[in-house]
C-alpha cells in the first residue's frame, strides 16, 4: 500500500507572537519510508494552506518533516510511464502549491529537521526563512542523475537565493558526480539556511526564531547574489556535463539553461513556464523513464536482497582478511568501520602488514579529522585489530575473507590452512573476480561453507558485491553473506558460480567487441568517443587503463578457458598486457604510447568502422552475452544484471543500466524477439 505524505496543521499559541502555524510533513512510517509528494500531498499542503489563509489571526507558519525526514521530492513510482500531458499536470500543481506557500502573507519559516532533497528543498526554498539541524543526514538536488531537474521552482529559486555558479554546483555538477550530496554543514555555508542549530533542541530554537521574526526582535537580511564569474560557471558546467554524458541525456543542458535564466534575473513566473516546459520535455523520455526504473531497482528491490535464503545467518562477532595487500587493507578498513567487531588482518610479509596497518589507522585519524569519529572511538576501534603473519590468530573468526592474488592454487592452499583453524561453521569467502569458487573449495572437508564475495574497487566508493554461489552452499553460509553485505553497508547481488560473475564477464565481452574495432583500422581514441556517446563515465581502452592491463588480461584469459568462441584471446589486449606500460602516453597528451603503435595488430583489408558500427558491434555482443548467462541460469533475472552494471560498472542510471537499454532502444527485439527484463521478475520467485 502506497504512502501517502499529509501536512498535518498544528495551532500554536505564542505568548509573544501570537498564533502560529505548525505544520509537519509526515507518511505515517518511520524514516525509513521518506515524505514523497504526489497529488494526495499537494492537495493535503493546499487544504492547510486554505485554512491559514483564512485564520485571520495567524502571525506566521512553521513546516518541518517527521523524525529524521524533511521530504525528498516527487514520488518517483508516478512518473512511470508519463507521458508530456501528465509531465505538464505535476509540473503545474507543484508549481501552483507551492507558489501559495510562497504568497502567503505572513513570515514562513522552513525548519528542515532530515534529509532534504528533490521536491523537499525546493518547498523549504519557497518559504521566508530556512533553519537547518545538524543532524539533517543529506541535502541535495539530485534530479539531473535521474535524467530531469528540479521542476517545482528549483532552478529558479536556488540561483536568487545562493547565486548561479553554486546552484550550477548544487543542481548540475553534485547529481552528475556519482550523485553526491551535501551534509548539513556545506548546505549552510552555501547560504541554503538562514540558521544552523543542533538538533538536540533544533524544533524549539526554530519556533522561537520564528516568534522573534513575527514580533520584529529579529530580522533577517540577504545581499543579492553576485553574477560576478557566471559566464565561467556556466561554461564549466556545460564542460563538465559533456565529460560526464557525452550528449546522452538532455537534463544537463536544460537544467543549466533555467539556472542561467534566474542567474542573469530573469522573470520569475517566466522561469516556472519554462521549467514546465521543461519536464514536458524530459520526464516522458527514454532516460527519465529508465532512472525511475533505476532507482526502484538500487533502492526497493536490492534492498530487499530477493537472493537471499531464508536460513538463520550465522553471527559475526570476529573477521580476517587473509591478504593485506592494497585491497586487503581496504577490506579490512571496510569491516573494522561498518561492523566494529574484532579483525585480523593476516599476511606473510610483515612490510605488507605494516602499510596495512597505516592505512587502516589513517582512515580513522581522516575520520576523526573531519570530525566524523570521536578521538576516543578511533583509538578503541584501532585496538580490535590484530596485524599477523599466524593463521592462530584466524582461529574464533566467524567470517574470513581472501584478498590474494588471482592464482587457484594459492587460494586452494590459503582455504586449506584456514580450514584448520576455524569451526565448521565458520564462513570462508572469496574476493575472486574471475575464478571457479567451486573449484577452490573442491578439496575442503565443509565446501558448503565457501562463497564469492567480490568487491569492485575502490572499495570505498562502489557500493556493489556480487556474491556467487555455489551448487554445494549452504542456506546459512549464504544468508550469512547477504547478512554481512547489509552489514558493511554494500549492495549484494546473487549470481551462480559461473566465470567472472556478472560484471566483468559482460564487461569483457563488451571490450571483446571493442578491440574487434582496432583490429579493423580504428583508433583507441575512436573507439573510446563512440562508446562515450552512450553516456558511460569512461570509454573502454581508458577503463582497461584505470582496471589495470594484465587485469583485465587475466579475466579475458579465464572467460577464454571457459568459452572459447565468445571470448578469443585478442592480440592487441595479449600485446598490451605483456608489453605495454600501458595504452595512452598521459605525458604526450594522450597519444598512444610507441611500443603500442609499433606492435599493434591490424588486419590486412582493414576498413575502419563508423562511430555508428562500433556502438552497435559492442552492444550487440553484450546483448548477447546477457541472453545467454540468463538462459543458462548464471544471473537469475535481467533486472540483476542492470543492478549491477549500475552500482558497479558506473552504467547511467538515465540508461537503467544495459538490459534497459537494450529494451529500450528496441536492440533485444531485434535479437531475440522480446525485451530481456521480463513481466515477472525471476529473482523474487527463487
Amino acid at each position: 500500500m502506497a504512502l501517502t505524505t499529509q501536512f498535518k496543521l498544528q495551532w500554536h499559541d505564542s505568548d509573544t507572537a501570537g498564533r502560529l502555524a505548525l505544520v509537519t510533513m509526515d507518511n505515517g512510517a518511520d524514516y525509513r519510508k521518506p515524505n514523497t509528494f504526489g497529488d494526495e500531498a499537494l492537495a493535503s499542503l493546499t487544504a492547510v494552506l486554505d485554512e491559514v489563509e483564512n485564520t485571520p489571526d495567524a502571525k506566521g507558519l512553521l513546516l518541518t518533516g517527521k523524525q529524521f525526514i524533511f521530504a525528498v521530492g516527487a514520488d518517483l513510482d508516478s512518473f512511470v510511464g508519463a507521458d508530456e500531458d501528465f509531465a505538464r499536470q505535476a509540473g503545474g500543481a507543484g508549481h501552483t502549491a507551492f507558489a501559495r506557500l510562497q504568497d502567503l502573507q505572513i513570515p514562513t519559516l522552513a525548519a528542515i529537521n532530515g534529509a532534504c532533497m528533490g521536491g523537499g528543498l525546493e518547498i523549504a526554498l519557497h518559504c521566508d526563512y530556512r533553519t537547518l539541524s545538524t543532524g539533517a543526514a543529506a541535502v541535495a538536488f539530485p534530479e539531473v542523475f535521474l535524467g530531469i531537474f528540479p521542476a517545482w521552482g528549483g532552478t529558479q529559486l536556488t540561483p536568487r537565493l545562493i547565486g548561479g555558479a553554486k546552484a550550477l554546483e548544487l543542481i548540475v555538477t553534485n547529481p552528475l558526480n556519482n550523485n553526491k550530496v551535501m551534509s548539513a554543514a556545506q548546505a549552510f555555508e552555501a547560504g541554503l539556511a538562514d540558521r544552523f542549530i543542533d538538533s538536540v533542541d533544533f524544533l524549539d530554537a526554530s519556533v522561537a526564531l520564528l516568534e522573534r521574526l513575527v514580533t520584529g526582535e529579529e530580522t533577517i537580511t540577504r545581499d543579492a547574489p553576485s553574477t560576478e564569474g557566471l559566464d565561467e560557471a556556466l561554461a564549466n558546467a556545460k564542460a563538465f556535463a559533456w565529460n560526464k554524458v557525452h550528449g546522452a541525456s538532455r537534463a544537463p543542458e536544460v537544467a543549466i539553461d533555467l539556472i542561467e535564466h534566474a542567474a542573469r534575473g530573469g522573470d520569475l513566473a517566466e522561469g516556472r513556464r519554462k521549467e514546465i516546459d521543461g519536464l514536458a520535455e524530459l520526464l516522458p523520455s527514454r532516460q527519465a523513464q529508465a532512472s525511475v526504473y533505476a532507482f526502484n531497482l538500487t533502492q526497493q528491490r536490492a534492498k530487499k536482497q530477493p537472493w537471499r535464503p531464508a536460513a538463520d545467518a550465522r553471527k559475526v562477532k570476529k573477521v580476517a582478511v587473509i591478504g593485506s595487500g592494497l585491497m586487503g587493507a581496504q577490506l579490512g578498513t571496510l569491516f573494522l568501520r561498518r561492523l566494529e567487531v574484532p579483525l585480523v588482518m593476516k599476511d606473510i610479509d610483515e612490510g605488507v602488514l605494516v602499510k596495512a596497518r597505516e592505512h587502516i589507522e589513517g582512515e580513522l585519524d581522516k575520520l576523526v579529522a573531519k570530525g566524523r569519529m570521536k578521538a576516543g572511538r578511533a583509538t578503541w576501534m584501532k585496538s580490535l585489530v590484530t596485524y599477523t603473519t599466524s593463521y592462530d590468530e584466524v582461529a574464533g573468526a566467524d567470517f574470513v575473507i581472501e584478498a590474494v592474488l588471482e592464482r587457484m592454487d594459492l587460494k586452494k592452499a590459503i582455504f586449506a590452512d584456514i580450514e584448520q583453524v576455524v569451526d565448521a561453521g565458520a564462513i570462508l569467502a572469496t574476493n575472486t573476480s574471475s575464478l571457479s569458487v567451486t573449484e577452490m573449495a573442491a578439496d575442503l572437508a565443509h565446501p558448503e561453507r565457501v562463497v564469492g564475495f567480490h568487491f569492485f574497487n575502490p572499495v570505498a566508493v562502489l557500493p556493489l558485491v556480487e556474491i556467487a554461489a555455489t551448487e554445494q552452499i549452504s542456506d546459512e553460509a549464504l544468508a550469512t553473506a547477504y547478512q554481512v553485505a547489509k552489514g558493511i553497508k554494500k549492495t549484494a547481488v546473487g549470481c551462480a558460480d559461473t566465470p567472472a560473475f556478472i560484471v566483468n564477464r559482460l564487461l569483457t565481452r563488451f571490450m571483446g567487441a571493442c578491440s574487434q574495432a582496432i583490429q579493423k583500422g580504428n583508433t583507441f581514441k575512436e573507439v573510446d568517443d563512440a562508446i562515450l556517446q552512450l553516456g558511460l563515465p569512461m570509454g573502454p581502452f581508458l577503463l582497461m587503463e584505470l582496471v589495470g592491463l594484465k587485469v583485465a588480461f587475466h579475466t579475458a584469459e579465464t572467460l577464454n578457458g571457459a568459452f572459447p568462441d565468445r571470448f578469443p584471446i585478442d592480440p592487441n589486449m595479449k600485446m598490451l598486457a605483456e608489453d605495454a606500460p600501458g595504452i595512452f602516453d598521459w605525458s604526450k597528451g594522450g597519444v598512444p604510447f610507441d611500443v603500442v603503435t609499433e606492435n599493434l595488430v591490424v588486419d590486412a583489408d582493414a576498413q575502419p568502422l563508423t562511430a555508428e558500427e562500433i556502438r552497435s558491434q559492442a552492444l550487440e555482443a553484450i546483448a548477447d552475452e546477457i541472453h545467454i548467462m540468463l538462459q543458462t541460469g548464471a544471473v537469475a533475472d535481467a533486472r540483476d544484471i542492470d543492478t549491477c552494471m549500475m552500482l558497479g560498472a558506473g552504467w547511467p542510471f538515465f540508461n537503467g543500466g544495459i538490459c534497459k537499454y537494450l529494451d529500450q532502444t528496441g536492440i533485444s527485439e531485434k535479437l531475440f524477439g522480446q525485451p530481456l527484463i521480463t513481466e515477472v521478475d525471476q529473482a523474487q520467485r527463487a
